[in-house]
């Protein structure tokens, strides 16, 4: 049994972490299964390795055979032994145009340009009431210089259908004027990362304190969006609610400031950051949910192109039958967790990327916060911040 080529171990917090590269995924390993790897690494044979393994761990003969047994099928599962290399199989995904009848450049009547990060969008509209939708949604990147465009989406209704082009390619399309909004912001969304150079894209609220950073990286439905809200009320600089764009040379985080996110679910608790709120206009997002979107206030956006450092990466959780508190968390639940909530790699992973993401997982502060009083989270935050200011 031996390892295949480009698979490396790490070590975090004494736990293994097996990277392989082929495939682009990360592992964890239990202590067991680290020690029977090492061996490996080793060129040790099998024997041999069956014999430390019930000599280290004190097992019995059947024990260790099971054990090992196991492991040896772990290993061949994930594709890491060579003679087990995985096959990647490509699923076909239904991409077919849906043509949009006399879509041509006569039919806008309306323009919008939005500039964010390192692009500027010009959103072409086939009618004046999508724009009273989408504008609102995307005001505060409203830019009139005269730049380059470096992409145009155009909105188009025809045959019942409201569809969404970049670059002439149709990509989306929904029925209702009342689910364009998100679809527009998401189509801008994905235009402007892929012509963006970072590293890490992962679902988190972010926000800074004009020094440093703090992530919340969460699943839906965490509370992630109304703490940033609220640490925003208690001035704190909007850098997302939604997502943490790292950097490849530190893992710094870019600041991406779109719109706010509020459920309808949600519209009492966030009325106490955005009072206006219950005046804004609903939108259907294309899970069903009812959502209505808040751009963030100029005084909390920091200027374009601001990038800080990450001062602690924080897991939270509403819930109401427990109190609010931030408990230190190990290294290996971190990154067990931010790799649940990392939504896209933009370039091939090798080992060195690893190791700098693991080294950055290593010296950055780690927590999980559950919160029932949104005023105790935000005390505990503004004194993480004063504390690693003085460290």
């Amino acid at each position: 049994m031996k390892p295949t080529n480009n698979t490396y171990l790490f070590f975090l917090e004494n736990e293994g972490v097996l990277f392989h590269e082929g495939s682009q995924k990360i592992f964890h390993l239990n202590t067991m299964a680290t020690f029977v790897w090492c061996m490996l690494e080793d060129d040790i044979n099998e024997t041999a390795i069956r014999k430390k393994l019930q000599l280290t761990y004190k097992l019995s003969k059947q024990q260790t055979e099971d054990y090992y047994q196991k492991t040896k099928q772990l290993f061949q599962s994930l594709g890491v032994i060579q003679g087990y290399e995985g096959t990647s199989t490509s699923q076909i995904e239904d991409n077919r145009i849906i043509e949009a009848p006399g879509y041509n450049e006569n039919i806008f009547v309306t323009q919008s340009h939005y500039r964010l990060l390192s692009s500027r969008v010009c959103m072409r509209f086939s009618s004046f009431a999508q724009k009273v939708l989408v504008d609102p949604v995307l005001q505060h990147l409203l830019d009139d210089d005269d730049i380059e465009i470096t992409a145009t989406i155009d909105i188009v209704e025809s045959d019942g259908l409201i569809q969404l082009y970049r670059d002439e390619i149709q990509l989306m399309h929904c029925e209702k004027l009342i689910e364009l909004a998100p679809k527009a912001k998401s189509l801008l969304w994905q235009t402007v990362l892929i012509e963006h150079d970072f590293f890490l894209d992962i679902h988190a609220g972010v926000v800074g304190d004009g020094h440093q950073c703090f992530i919340f990286p969460a699943a839906p439905g965490s509370g992630k969006s109304t703490l940033t809200a609220a640490l925003v009320f208690h001035g704190f600089e909007y850098f997302s609610d939604e997502i943490a764009l790292l950097h490849e040379t530190n893992l710094w985080v870019e600041a991406v400031p779109l719109a706010t996110c509020i459920k309808d679910t949600g519209t009492k608790v966030m009325s106490q950051f955005y009072p206006q709120l219950n005046d804004i206009t609903l939108h259907q997002r294309g899970d069903g949910k009812r959502v209505r979107y808040i751009p963030p206030p100029d005084e909390a956006r920091p200027p374009a192109g601001t990038i800080r450092p990450v001062g602690a990466i924080i897991f939270p959780q509403y819930d109401a039958e427990k109190k609010t508190e931030l408990v230190a968390i190990n290294k290996l639940q971190t990154f067990e967790l931010i790799m649940q909530e990392c939504l896209m790699v933009d370039s091939h992973l090798d080992k060195d990327k690893v190791i700098n993401l693991l080294d950055w997982i290593n010296r950055t502060p780690c927590y999980s916060l559950t919160t029932t009083d949104l005023s105790k989270a935000v005390k505990l935050i503004e004194d993480l911040s004063k504390k690693l200011h003085m460290h």
